[in-house]
């Protein structure tokens, strides 16, 4: 017979298993509201975007298309944190300068703060030094740390700073973060005036929807997912964070992410404009969403393409297998009913191995440069794209 404690250990196991599973659970459903809500996106963007092209400099219209345009990428980084928190995608990371992601989320933070609240900044916007990141990333820890101060700050008020410098790990500095490898980092402070926090609540900050509110009615703004989305970035960049707080005493965020080695800039590569294509192309086009056929329709060939469309995979298929070398390129959704994209480039590029493919998609977890190669996948754009990245992407092919 189990003893009680062994009992008890059985019981948090099978509670952490059902836990995992939920989570899993979790991310299949938000991973398919994610590649609607993409889909959505991406008519919103092209639209805007081909509207905005055809109106003047200074015309009210464009301003408030514009306002549009932001509010979308706003919704755009939402998706991106929600899908962060359920780890069932990644975001596409590559070198950026940290500071200007730091400076943008301060910036939105500090025209939306109650009049008692103060934010200030000090930020070494020091363009070579950068980290192999995103900037939907980091500019939401620094929206979700700041949001959790505010949230720590009494009803009178308070203080909040964010800082961002950079060290050495053989540096004086580095003294006080033991266990970093070698390296240079970027760090990154915030610190509250707030309430503070005991080591029971510190150890339990990062578990999803945990809150220290107790029935009153700023319970559902202080549960959620903003620390454990903060935990999961940070981490997976190979970074630490330290926390100093005490009850009544504020509280004190440090985050260290380590900065890549100054390299040669690489040669500035301009996408090609509206009336500077390369050459003329060919493009078979794929997805099952016909709004989303109509919209790259009209990108496409308004910039000079020549498109034949699909809205069933198998048709597409039927057709190229017929005439494989009249295209030039493929553009193809991920997620459609009859066949999916994968399995649908996995079959082209076995007619025409030479034909460039690129895989559109809202959401996946699954997409990684090896598999991409087994598909005969040229490249991924994630939905929802800018005209400028998707005539960039399709000249990258030539």
């Amino acid at each position: 017979m189990p003893s009680p404690s062994d009992s008890g250990k059985s019981q948090i196991s099978d509670n952490n298993i059902q836990h995992d599973e939920a989570l899993e659970s979790l991310g299949i459903v938000v991973g398919e509201i994610a590649h609607d809500f993409n889909n959505i996106l991406s008519l919103i963007f092209g639209y805007v975007e081909m509207a905005l092209s055809e109106i003047p400099e200074g015309q009210r219209a464009r301003s408030d298309l514009e306002h549009v345009l932001a509010a979308s990428d706003r919704a755009k980084e939402h998706i991106a944190r929600i899908l962060t928190f359920s780890k069932s995608t990644k975001i596409g990371r590559k070198e950026i300068a940290i500071a200007r992601p730091i400076i943008n989320a301060t910036n939105y933070i500090s025209d939306r703060l109650p009049v008692n609240v103060k934010l200030s900044s000090t930020i070494d916007d020091n363009e070579d030094k950068k980290i192999l990141s995103s900037e939907t990333e980091i500019y939401q820890v620094i929206k979700n740390l700041c949001t959790n101060s505010l949230q720590a700050l009494s009803d009178s008020g308070g203080e909040i700073k964010v800082k961002l410098e950079y060290f050495s790990n053989n540096s004086e500095v580095s003294r006080q973060y033991q266990g970093l490898p070698n390296g240079d980092y970027a760090k990154i402070t915030v610190t509250d005036t707030g309430c503070g926090m005991d080591m029971d609540t510190i150890e339990k900050m990062y578990v999803p929807f945990f809150t220290t509110a107790r029935g009153d009615d700023k319970s559902e703004n202080r549960a959620g997912l903003g620390l454990t989305t903060v935990y999961n970035i940070i981490s997976s960049q190979n970074g630490v964070i330290f926390i100093d707080s005490a009850p009544n005493e504020g509280a004190t965020f440090e985050i260290c992410l380590p900065l890549l080695s100054p390299q040669k800039k690489e040669e500035d590569v301009r996408s090609p404009s509206v009336e500077k294509i390369l050459e003329p192309k060919h493009i078979l086009l794929v997805d099952d969403e016909p709004s989303i056929i109509e919209m790259l329709n009209q990108i496409l060939e308004k910039n000079g393409y020549s498109v034949t469309s699909f809205i069933d995979g198998n048709e597409a298929l039927e057709h190229f297998r017929q005439q494989p070398h009249e295209f030039d390129l493929i553009i193809t959704d991920l997620i459609m009913p009859s066949i999916t994209g994968t399995e649908l480039a996995l079959k082209l590029s076995a007619i025409n191995p030479n034909i460039p493919i690129i895989l559109t998609t809202g959401f996946s977890e699954k997409i990684t440069e090896a598999t991409c190669a087994q598909w005969g996948i040229s490249t991924v754009i994630n939905k929802p794209v800018s005209i400028h990245d998707l005539l960039a992407t399709i000249e990258s092919q030539s």
